[in-house]
């Protein structure tokens, strides 16, 4: 008897854990939700980054704006002082999961294939949408990140990079020429085939 009793009283406690996990995961997702509709930027729906064209000022065959911004560290930089480098201008947040797939992959192309590219790394944050400077900070020692971190912190610079896509990724060239727009993540041997390819 004794033992149906704890046997009925542990299928009820796991249940009781189950129905809670069930309510979390679906809580999370209506956030998030929530999240993407406040900020009218939705994440990717691709599984890997895909050539688009682009239009305006910003698109392929022009040079890069010279847009000046914040680091994360506090160091202001402008996208023109890269030329002679190729860069990889990539537009985030830390709510975005596809975004979230993708850094693992900037972080190791960086360590290991980044310098003998010629590449840098530019992973611009759209602050005026994420989550605060806290959860920023988290994300970037989380991931160890150790590339730059740059703050949009007016949504200015998402706009004219039309990033309301997101990962949204600009190619640029030595000479500081746009030569590709992507739109989803990209791994590791993506970036290196593109980089070695530009």
């Amino acid at each position: 008897m004794i033992p149906r009793l704890l046997a009925f009283g542990l299928v009820g406690v796991l249940v009781t854990f189950l129905i809670i996990s069930v309510i979390n995961d679906q809580k999370e997702r209506q956030e998030l939700k929530a999240l993407q509709e406040e900020y009218a930027v939705a994440p990717a729906d691709n599984d890997s980054a895909a050539p688009v064209e682009s239009s305006g000022a910003v698109k392929e065959g022009n040079p890069v704006p010279a847009v000046e911004v914040t680091t994360f560290d506090g160091e202001t930089v402008n996208l023109r002082d890269y030329q002679g480098k190729k860069v990889i201008l990539n537009f985030w947040a830390t709510w975005c999961p596809p975004c979230i797939a993708e850094m693992p992959h900037m972080q190791e192309y960086y360590e290991n294939e980044a310098q003998d590219q010629n590449v840098e790394i530019l992973a611009v944050n759209l602050t005026s949408k994420d989550n605060g400077m806290d959860r920023i900070g988290s994300f970037i020692d989380d991931y160890g990140l150790t590339f730059p971190v740059l703050l949009d912190e007016t949504g200015a610079m998402g706009d004219e990079f039309q990033a309301f896509t997101i990962p949204t990724t600009y190619l640029i060239d030595e000479e500081g020429v746009i030569q590709r727009k992507l739109l989803g993540p990209m791994d590791r041997d993506m970036m290196v085939d593109m980089m070695e390819d530009l």
